[in-house]
């Protein structure tokens, strides 16, 4: 009888899902392959970001019935933890390459106080008021160039200070705000607005955006 009851649990055994297992190993390979390859490409402070998300996504419960039934619907395909991290890293590192690209012609506080002909404390008095935009990164505060227009009063594009004061958001969601192009604007950028005259027209954006 107990051998019997035996061989009937084992056969009751659900059997191994090769396809789920095969998918996760594909997973993690490509998380693998994905972590080597951007390592290099990482400063400290991303590769920080980059382990809290991964943690955060690691140390979540399993994907919920639910969820995996949605992304099967959406993508027609279901996900594991791992395919979530390589989700979470790719997201990331569009982020960082959106940063590093909007960054990339940026000035210090120390260059800009000798452009504008200041004190080196003057350009922080000025990002603190909202006159000036400058974004961290790496410890380092970053001030794009294209706001900075030796016609405009106090050097900079006319209209930005009183745009940047009606902003909501981080400096980096301002900055991403103001160099996209807006279908408001006729799809100029805010900036390229600024630079034609329009300013009433970029300000009234900007305040309709803090209402949201």
């Amino acid at each position: 009888m107990a051998v019997k009851e035996r061989k009937d649990r084992i056969k009751s055994k659900p059997l191994i899902d090769e396809v789920k297992i095969d998918r996760r190993l594909a997973a993690t390979e490509a998380l693998v392959r994905l972590i080597k390859g951007i390592a290099g490409e990482l400063d400290g402070l991303e590769i920080e970001t980059m382990t809290k998300a991964i943690d955060a996504v690691l140390n979540t419960s399993d994907i919920s019935e639910e969820e995996s039934a949605l992304a099967l619907k959406l993508t027609g395909r279901q996900y594991s933890k791992q395919d979530a991290v390589v989700l979470e890293i790719t997201s990331l590192m569009r982020y960082f390459d959106k940063r590093k690209e909007l960054l990339q012609n940026s000035l210090t506080a120390s260059t800009v106080a000798e452009l504008l002909g200041t004190t080196r404390q003057t350009p922080h008095d000025r990002m603190n008021n909202k006159s000036l935009l400058a974004v961290k990164d790496n410890g380092v505060w970053k001030f794009p160039s294209w706001q900075f227009d030796p016609s405009g009063a106090d050097g900079v594009i006319d209209g930005l200070p009183e745009v940047l004061k009606a902003l909501e958001g981080s400096e980096f969601t301002k900055l991403n705000w103001l160099v996209s192009p807006n279908c408001y604007l006729e799809n100029l950028t805010p900036v390229e607005a600024l630079k034609q005259g329009l300013k009433a027209k970029v300000l009234k954006e900007a305040i309709a955006l803090g209402t949201w």
